[in-house]
C-alpha cells in the first residue's frame, strides 16, 4: 500500500467527523432507550391498574393454560382449602380441599371439549360455612404463554350480614333459593304491582286456581277470590300495616273458608297477599257456638248469678241474675266490657265488697287469667248488707266461669251471734285492767289475759270453771300493808263480797310489790264481775312526788337560811379580819419586818379574794332562788366590756396575760342591767384566765346583728390537750361549771345564770389547733313579761 500524506488539518477535520458521527449515534440510542422506558412504565402502571381492578372484585380468579397449569394468589388457594402450592387443577381435588374431586373432573372434561358451561358449579361446605361458587370465563387464545381461561371464586351466604356484599352470581343463587322457597309454601301467597295486577304467584296459588304453570296464571291474571277481595289490598297500600281479612273461595270444587292478609311489600307500591285455610276452624266455631248458645240458654234460667270473662278478660255471657246483682244497665253489659272495667262500674254502684286497698284487691282477682289452676271461692260481704258465695274458675275455652251464690240470710244469724262474741272477747282480751266474771255458783264464767297474768294463774288452774275458792288459795296479800289500810282480809272477803252481789271496791297489796285497785259490779243475769287494775307504778310515782316535794320544801328552806347566815357568819369575821390586816399593813401599831409585812399582803389579798368568792355564792343563790331582779335600761355594751376589762386586767397582769380590746368596736346599746352586764364580761374574761398559758393573750370582739349582740373571747393557746379541751367544752354544754386556776368553778355558773335573766345564751367551743372560744349572745331588746 502506498502511503498517503495527510496534513495536520486534514487529520483533525476526520478526527472531528468522527467525533460528531459517534455522538449522533449516541443521541439516537439514548432516544430510543428512553421511548422503550416510558412504553415499559405505561405498561408496569396497565398492569397494576388491571390488577387493581381484579382485586377490587368480589370474585377471586384462578388463570388456566392449554396444558392444564393455573395461577392463583395465596389468598384465592387459602379460600379453597389449599396450604401450599397448586400447579394444576388436579392439586385443587387433594385431601384437605374443598373443592371436591367430581367438580374438578366436570372442569377438566367441559374445558378439554371446547364446552359453552351455561351453569357454575355450586360447592357446600356445611353449615355455618359459605357456599362456593364457580364460575368458568372463556379467555381469547393467543398462545401457549396466556391463560385461555379463568376460574372466578365467589362466596354466598346462606344468611345475610351487615357490611358483606354479594356478587351477581351469589344473589342469583340466593335468588334461586327464596323462589324455591317461596313455591314450597303450603299456602297460596301472590303479588301485586301498582296496578294491583299479579306479578308473581307460587305453585299453591297455580295448584289452586287450576292453572298450567306461573307465567300461565301471571299472564291471564286468574283471582283466587272474587274483585271485592282488591279492597283489602288498596287499604294495605293506603294505610301502609297489614289488613286481615276472611274470605270463601272453591278449591278442588269444595268451598273453602280462608283468612286472607295483604301487606304493603315495598315502597313501589307492590302488595303481597297470602290465604291460610281455616274451613276446619270455621266449622269448629260453628259447633261451639251452638253449644254455647243452648248453655247460654240454660245458665239464663238460673237463680243464681253467673258471669263467663273470655281470655282477653271481656264479658262473654251473664244471665239476668248477674244483671240484678251488678245494677248495671243491658246495654253497658252487652258491649263486652272488660273485667277491670266491671269491677270499677260495680264499685261506683257500690255493688263490691269495700276494700282498703282496691286497686291491689282488683288485681288479684284479674290475676287469676294466669294463675287461677283450681276453683278458688271467697266471701263477699255487699255494702247493702247482703252477702255472697262467689266461686272463680278456669273456663274450658279460656277466662273465667264465675259464680255467685245469696247466703245473706243463710249467714244473718250466725254473724249476728259471730260479732257479738267476737267483741266482747276482743274488748276483754284488750283491756288492760283485769276482768273475771262468776256465776252465781261461784265459778269463773269468763275472763281475760289480764286476769290470768295478775293472778299469776296457769292455763290448767282455769280449765273447766274453776270455783273462786281455787283461785283465792293463790293469792298472795302483804298483810303488813294491809293491815294498815285495813283490806288485809281481801282474800277471805272475796267470795263472801261475790254471793252478797253489791258493789265494792277498794285497793289491797300483794306480797310481791304490786298495788292492786279492785271493784265488784252486779251482773243482770246474777253474776258478778270483778275488774282490778295495777296502779303499781302511779303509787310509787305519787310516793316519789310527795317525798320530792317534801325534800325541794326542805332545801328552799335551808337556801333561805344558808343566804340570810352568810351575810353575818361569813362577811363579819371577814371585815374583822380585813380591817385588822390594813392596821397592821398601815403600821398603825408599830413597823414590821419584811417577812411580816409580806404575811399581811397575802392575808389581805386573800381575803379579797375569799371576799368576791362569798358574793359570788350569794349570788348565784339568789339567781338560783328567783329572788334577783333586773334594772333593765340602754347600756352600752362596748363600755360595759372595757370597764370589765379594766377590772380583770390586773388579775391578768398577775399571770403575765394580755387583753386585747382591738375587736371591741361599737355597737350600739342593748336594754340590760348595766351592773349585771359588766359582772358578765367580768366573769367571762376570768373564767378564760383561768384556761391561758402564762404570757399568753386573749382577744375580745364584738359582733352586732339586727336583733342580738354577741361577746367572743378568744384565747388561741388553752394549754389544754385535745381530749381535755373536748371533755372542757362537754362539761360546760350540759351546764355544769369547771374549776380553774382560781378552782371557784363559779364564773360560768355566774354568767349563765345572769345571762338566763336576759334570755340571752352562752357557748363554749374548740378555736384553732389548740384554744377555746367563749362566746355570750344577748337580745337588744327584752321581751315582754
Amino acid at each position: 500500500m502506498t502511503g498517503v500524506d495527510l496534513s495536520p488539518l486534514s487529520l483533525w477535520i476526520i478526527i472531528a467527523f468522527v467525533a460528531v458521527a459517534w455522538v449522533a449515534v449516541s443521541l439516537s440510542a439514548l432516544w430510543r432507550a428512553g421511548r422503550m422506558t416510558d412504553r415499559a412504565h405505561s405498561l408496569q402502571e396497565l398492569a397494576g391498574f388491571l390488577d387493581t381492578m381484579i382485586r377490587s372484585d368480589r370474585r377471586h380468579p384462578v388463570w388456566l393454560w392449554p396444558d392444564g397449569r393455573l395461577q392463583a394468589d395465596a389468598g384465592t388457594l387459602a379460600l379453597l382449602g389449599v396450604s401450599g402450592k397448586a400447579l394444576n387443577l388436579d392439586d385443587l381435588a387433594e385431601n384437605g380441599t374443598v373443592i371436591p374431586s367430581r367438580v374438578v373432573g366436570e372442569l377438566k372434561r367441559d374445558l378439554n371439549a371446547n364446552k359453552e358451561i351455561s351453569s357454575p358449579y355450586v360447592v357446600y361446605q356445611g353449615k355455618d360455612h359459605p357456599r362456593l361458587i364457580i364460575d368458568v370465563q372463556t379467555l381469547p387464545s393467543t398462545g401457549s404463554r396466556w391463560p385461555t381461561s379463568v376460574l372466578w371464586i365467589e362466596e354466598a351466604r346462606d344468611r345475610p350480614t351487615r357490611g358483606h356484599r354479594q356478587g351477581v352470581r351469589a344473589l342469583e343463587l340466593r335468588l334461586k333459593d327464596m323462589t324455591r322457597a317461596f313455591n314450597n309454601l303450603p299456602f297460596p301467597v301472590w303479588v301485586r304491582g301498582p296496578d294491583f295486577a299479579l306479578v308473581e304467584v307460587n305453585y299453591a296459588y297455580v295448584e289452586a286456581v287450576d292453572g298450567e304453570n306461573v307465567f300461565d296464571v301471571v299472564e291471564r291474571g286468574v283471582e283466587l277470590f272474587d274483585k271485592g277481595s282488591l279492597s283489602s289490598a288498596r287499604k294495605a297500600r293506603e294505610t301502609g300495616q297489614r289488613v286481615r281479612e276472611r274470605r270463601f273461595g272453591v278449591i278442588d270444587g269444595q268451598r273453602r273458608a280462608f283468612s286472607v292478609i295483604n301487606m304493603p311489600f315495598d315502597d313501589d307500591g307492590n302488595i303481597m297477599g297470602i290465604a291460610v285455610d281455616v274451613t276446619g276452624e270455621e266449622e269448629a266455631l260453628s259447633e261451639l257456638s251452638r253449644v254455647l248458645e243452648s248453655q247460654s240458654e240454660t245458665l239464663n234460667r238460673l237463680r243464681s248469678p253467673v258471669a263467663i270473662f273470655g281470655p282477653g278478660q271481656t264479658l262473654r255471657f251473664y244471665n239476668s241474675a248477674f244483671a240484678r246483682l251488678s245494677h248495671l244497665s243491658e246495654d253497658l253489659l252487652a258491649s263486652e266490657i272488660r273485667h277491670s272495667e266491671l269491677l270499677d262500674a260495680m264499685r261506683e254502684h257500690r255493688r263490691l265488697p269495700e276494700q282498703v286497698d282496691f286497686p291491689q284487691w282488683k288485681k288479684n282477682v284479674l290475676r287469676h287469667y294466669t294463675s287461677l289452676l283450681e276453683p278458688f271461692e271467697e266471701m263477699w260481704h255487699l255494702p247493702d248488707g247482703t252477702a255472697h258465695r262467689v266461686v272463680t274458675q278456669p273456663h274450658p275455652l279460656g277466662g273465667l266461669l264465675i259464680l255467685f251464690e245469696d247466703v245473706t240470710d243463710k249467714l244473718a244469724l250466725e254473724r249476728s251471734y259471730n260479732t257479738l262474741i267476737a267483741v266482747q272477747q276482743e274488748t276483754l282480751d284488750n283491756m288492760r285492767e283485769s276482768i273475771a266474771v262468776f256465776g252465781t255458783d261461784a265459778r269463773l264464767q269468763l275472763s281475760n289475759p289480764a286476769f290470768q297474768e295478775m293472778w299469776q294463774l296457769g292455763d290448767e288452774q282455769l280449765e273447766g270453771k274453776p270455783h273462786l275458792s281455787a283461785l283465792i288459795e293463790t293469792l298472795k296479800v302483804d298483810e303488813a300493808r294491809g293491815n294498815l289500810e285495813d283490806d288485809h282480809d281481801f282474800g277471805t272477803a272475796l267470795a263472801g263480797w261475790v254471793s252478797e252481789r253489791v258493789h265494792r271496791s277498794g285497793r289491797w297489796y300483794r306480797a310481791d310489790g304490786l298495788v292492786v285497785d279492785y271493784a265488784l259490779v252486779p251482773l243482770p243475769d246474777g253474776g258478778v264481775m270483778l275488774t282490778q287494775s295495777d296502779v303499781t307504778d302511779s303509787f310509787k310515782v305519787e310516793q316519789a312526788l310527795r317525798e320530792r316535794s317534801s325534800a325541794l320544801e326542805a332545801a328552799d328552806r335551808l337556801k333561805s337560811e344558808f343566804i340570810t347566815n352568810m351575810s353575818y357568819e361569813l362577811r363579819t369575821p371577814l371585815n374583822s379580819i380585813i380591817g385588822f390586816a390594813e392596821m397592821l399593813d398601815q403600821k398603825m401599831f408599830g413597823d414590821l419586818n419584811d417577812q411580816q409585812a409580806d404575811y399581811v399582803k397575802n392575808i389581805l389579798s386573800a381575803s379579797d379574794d375569799l371576799k368576791i368568792l362569798i358574793a359570788d355564792v350569794l349570788d348565784l343563790a339568789v339567781l338560783d332562788a328567783g329572788e334577783a331582779k333586773l334594772e333593765l335600761e340602754d347600756t352600752d355594751v362596748a363600755d360595759a366590756l372595757q370597764e370589765a376589762s379594766t377590772l380583770a386586767a390586773d388579775i391578768a397582769r398577775k399571770i403575765d396575760i394580755t387583753l386585747n380590746l382591738d375587736g371591741c368596736e361599737a355597737v350600739g346599746v342593748i336594754e340590760a342591767d348595766r351592773r349585771r352586764l359588766k359582772q358578765i364580761f367580768y366573769n367571762m374574761v376570768s373564767s378564760m384566765l383561768n384556761f391561758a398559758r402564762y404570757g399568753g393573750e386573749l382577744s375580745l370582739k364584738l359582733e352586732a346583728g339586727d336583733d342580738t349582740v354577741t361577746a367572743a373571747i378568744y384565747n388561741l393557746d388553752s394549754g389544754l390537750t385535745p381530749r381535755e379541751r373536748d371533755r372542757l367544752v362537754a362539761t360546760v354544754a350540759m351546764g355544769a361549771s369547771p374549776g380553774g386556776r382560781r378552782a371557784t368553778g363559779l364564773d360560768l355558773a355566774l354568767v349563765r345564770s345572769i345571762v338566763g335573766l336576759h334570755h340571752g345564751s352562752i357557748q363554749l367551743e374548740p378555736h384553732g389547733d389548740e384554744g377555746l372560744a367563749l362566746s355570750c349572745t344577748l337580745p337588744r331588746k327584752q321581751p315582754a313579761p
